[in-house]
């Protein structure tokens, strides 16, 4: 799994220092998918969209901790998990497509002002699913779990979990194998 961009789409100029331009984001996801020690290993991809943010939970924790300033929008976050997947699309890697999995959940109708923007209704589905406005809830784990189960019984059947023989006796029958 390629999961990042949450952290790389801060805004520009944010106290943060972790903006990472989009141009530079969606390179790296390509180098990261075909750089030498990867394609060796012939791996299965998946790569991860950065989930959405909820700004007026973000506002609240980042006072916080004293930050002043915006350094996440929905909108510039959105554009990273945009490009997350025309990235997997161009590269022909399974995309775990976690923006619209925790859009959906919220009710984004397209068109709208995104959920978890300033300019929307505070959202219950993204309260639910990240702590702060950004980091994970035990819920949003769980959806991130079955996802990635769902993604792998869909395009590799063969390494369903449920599936799978054990390389090594049992733990209850090792000990007296």
């Amino acid at each position: 799994m390629v999961f990042f961009g949450a952290n790389d789409a801060c805004l520009p100029g944010s106290d943060s220092g972790q903006h990472v331009p989009l141009d530079t984001y969606r390179q790296n996801l390509i180098d990261i998918c075909q750089h030498p020690t990867v394609t060796a290993q012939k791996p299965r991809l998946i790569l991860v969209t950065p989930p959405p943010v909820d700004e007026s939970s973000l506002e609240i924790s980042d006072a916080a901790k004293g930050v002043v300033g915006t350094r996440r929008t929905a909108e510039h976050t959105k554009l990273y998990a945009d490009a997350c997947r025309q990235v997997g699309k161009d590269l022909g890697s399974a995309v775990l497509d976690l923006w619209s999995i925790f859009m959906e959940a919220a009710g984004y109708v397209p068109g709208k002002p995104l959920p978890g923007s300033k300019k929307a209704t505070p959202n219950t589905a993204l309260t639910r699913l990240l702590s702060d406005g950004l980091h994970f809830t035990p819920e949003a784990y769980q959806v991130l779990f079955q996802s990635t189960m769902d993604i792998i019984k869909q395009q590799w059947p063969d390494q369903d979990p449920d599936g799978l023989e054990f390389v090594h006796p049992h733990w209850t029958i090792a000990p007296n194998a």
